[in-house]
């Protein structure tokens, strides 16, 4: 399995993740899928990478490096893929390929589905900061903000430094 960055001159790469994306995400919880292809198609922090197992694309991750920081933005493992074990390899070589801490955002543990994610990502070391109020904010002007939780991986002390990391975040992400 091999994990790589997005061609936006490949046709069938830049299908799959914008179909992908649509299908897996609902509107208030992702930008517009042009929006995203011309962040990564610029000079951001920003980064599209493919996964792909024997010339199948199994999933893709959006991430910033945020200096100090990779922010994990969207995670999504294609569905006839999903419970063979994929999210997790995929997971272990990101986290062996960066050199920083990651931060990402979760769903508050609500539902079953939201307490396994969770779950996932404390089975790969992150550390859930329940103390800590966040909301993502609304990623258009159509959408609304939506409460979620903090996790981390590696040395980011997301409790003594929130207000700075969530500054960053914003300010980079979100554009507000």
């Amino acid at each position: 399995m091999i994990i790589k960055n997005l061609s936006i001159s490949n046709h069938i790469e830049t299908s799959f993740v914008k179909n992908l994306y649509i299908e897996s995400f609902q509107k208030n919880e992702r930008r517009c899928v042009d929006k995203m292809i011309k962040l990564y198609d610029s000079e951001t922090p920003f980064s599209i990478v493919v996964i792909i197992k024997e010339k199948q694309f199994v999933g893709f991750l959006t991430h910033w490096d945020l200096e100090d920081f990779i922010f994990a933005e969207h995670f999504v493992i294609s569905p006839e893929f999903r419970n063979g074990g994929y999210g997790r390899k995929v997971m272990e070589l990101f986290i062996e390929k960066t050199n920083k801490p990651i931060l990402l955002e979760v769903e508050l543990p609500a539902n079953t589905l939201a307490e396994r994610r969770i779950g996932f990502y404390q089975r790969l070391g992150f550390k859930l900061w329940s103390t800590i109020e966040y909301q993502q904010p609304a990623y258009e002007a159509d959408s609304y903000a939506i409460p979620m939780k903090l996790m981390s991986w590696g040395k980011l002390e997301v409790e003594k430094n929130f207000t700075k990391i969530k500054e960053k975040v914003y300010s980079v992400v979100y554009n507000v």
